[in-house]
């Protein structure tokens, strides 16, 4: 990301995948969607989706469109 554009609004959504296991993180499932870009990342748990944040916070270029 350049210098002027620090910043990113995500739209982060979850769900829970079994019902009888609500209480439980891995039972969750989610998506974070790049507004400015359109680009979503899924994960199968809610750790998958702290550590991409974290990750992000670190290095915000992994926000950016991939060139594939």
């Amino acid at each position: 990301m350049s210098p002027i554009n620090r910043y990113a609004s995500l739209l982060v959504r979850f769900w829970s995948e079994d019902e009888a296991k609500s209480n439980d993180s891995d039972a969750w499932c989610g998506e974070i969607e790049h507004i400015q870009s359109g680009q979503r990342w899924t994960f199968g748990s809610l750790e998958e989706m702290r550590q991409f944040l974290t990750d992000c916070l670190d290095d915000p270029d992994r926000m950016l469109p991939s060139s594939s």
